[in-house]
């Protein structure tokens, strides 16, 4: 029997709380490198990378909602605390809140 898929707000980032370019020290509370998956799946490779590369946090990028949902749940329940997770377009995100500054 499956257990029910729970939400984890410290991993789970929604794309309406994004106002601008993501201040990525802020959202992984420390300061560190950056590795994003794009298409992250139901996190095993994000789970896999998050244990082996504590010092390096991993943002995983994901348009399925059950993908996501399931992401979310498991690294919640392994509590891990260099990931985080956000369900939308990757392209826009990358545009509007990664990508450089446009002058």
């Amino acid at each position: 029997m499956r257990h029910p898929l729970r939400d984890y707000p410290q991993i789970s980032i929604k794309p309406e709380s994004l106002d601008g370019p993501i201040d990525f020290a802020a959202l992984f509370s420390r300061d560190a490198a950056v590795h994003i998956e794009v298409g992250s799946g139901r996190g095993a490779f994000l789970l896999s990378e998050a244990i082996n590369y504590p010092q390096i946090n991993f943002l995983g990028i994901e348009w399925r909602r059950g993908f996501y949902r399931y992401s979310v749940d498991r690294m919640g329940r392994w509590n891990i605390t260099n990931v985080k997770v956000i369900r939308t377009e990757a392209a826009w995100l990358i545009e509007k809140h990664i990508g450089e500054k446009k002058r």
